[in-house]
């Protein structure tokens, strides 16, 4: 047996349901509305019927619920949707209510839920993973970054060559290292002092940095007074110019050296390059063949005076 509520208990319930309803008939006039909705128009209950919505809401909602029952009429569904109302953010559902003979809408039922609270949740989640994220990328930037010259340090340069490697393997590109390694500077630091050696190395820094113009490249203090570059889609002949270019940059500085061999400060080069990149090697085996490569190219420059630019074409 099925119970069936009497109209005035139904009406009781329909009053007192915990989210806003309200019932439209298709000239968008109120046919009903429970306390929820009236509250929300800051009216009674019994101040709607046969009223204008456009008595009580904004003209682009009352144009949502006119466009609500075209949609009904042709055979459509109404997804959920967000609305900002009264001040409140309010989810709403609509759903037609058709004739007793079932062809056609003659009402449409609305309930709006207030979920302000969730979206301003939400907000302040998406501001805190916003933060948080902002500070992931300061963090990785300043462990990736080397503290003195405020280029990439030796962690950074490794992910960033395997990386490039990967890359200029996949679209067939060649691919340079550099490494430089300032002359003498065991004995300008003994005469100057650490103090003087550490604004030595922060000046060649910049003239390094100012020499690899291109935003793809790499320019990274690898220890001490050594420090490396990585080229990608260069050449070994783009990689030699790029070379003396920090050579000129750096005699422009005219740190002078009088226990050096050329009275002011220089540095020695070793490059080394692949033009096609192995596929049968794992990227971080590359990168440390190119890294004993350019070394190598950098102890023939210094045995070959200092102040010299070697480049090793031995293969991988």
């Amino acid at each position: 047996m099925i119970y069936r509520l009497p109209t005035d208990e139904l009406r009781q319930v329909f009053l007192s349901l915990p989210v806003s309803v309200c019932l439209l008939d298709r000239e968008a006039r109120y046919i009903a509305a429970n306390r929820k909705y009236a509250d929300l128009c800051n009216t009674g209950t019994d101040g709607f019927f046969g009223k204008s919505m456009l008595d009580f809401c904004p003209a682009d909602l009352v144009a949502k619920a006119r466009r609500d029952f075209e949609l009904f009429d042709s055979g459509k569904t109404i997804p959920d949707r967000e609305i900002v109302f009264a001040g409140r953010t309010l989810l709403v559902a609509v759903n037609p209510i058709a004739r007793d003979d079932d062809t056609s809408v003659c009402a449409i039922a609305v309930a709006l839920t207030d979920i302000s609270k969730q979206k301003k949740l939400e907000t302040a989640l998406a501001i805190a993973n916003d933060n948080l994220f902002a500070a992931y990328k300061e963090i990785r930037v300043f462990a990736e970054t080397d503290t003195l010259t405020r280029l990439v340090n030796r962690y950074g340069l490794e992910k960033f060559f395997e990386r490039e490697i990967r890359r200029c393997r996949r679209e067939q590109h060649p691919i340079a290292v550099a490494i430089v390694d300032v002359d003498c500077f065991k004995p300008y630091n003994d005469r100057y002092g650490h103090v003087a050696g550490d604004e030595s190395l922060k000046a060649i820094a910049d003239a390094i940095q100012s020499a690899v113009r291109r935003p793809g490249d790499c320019a990274a203090r690898y220890g001490g007074d050594e420090f490396v570059v990585v080229l990608p889609n260069t050449t070994l002949t783009g990689a030699e110019h790029v070379g003396r270019t920090i050579q000129r940059a750096i005699a422009d500085l005219a740190i002078g050296h009088a226990d050096g061999p050329f009275t002011r400060l220089t540095v020695s080069i070793g490059l080394a390059g692949l033009t096609t990149i192995p596929r049968d090697l794992p990227p971080v085996s590359i990168r440390d063949c190119l890294l004993r490569s350019a070394d190598k190219a950098l102890y023939a420059a210094k045995d070959g005076g200092r102040n010299g630019l070697v480049v090793w074409t031995d293969k991988l």
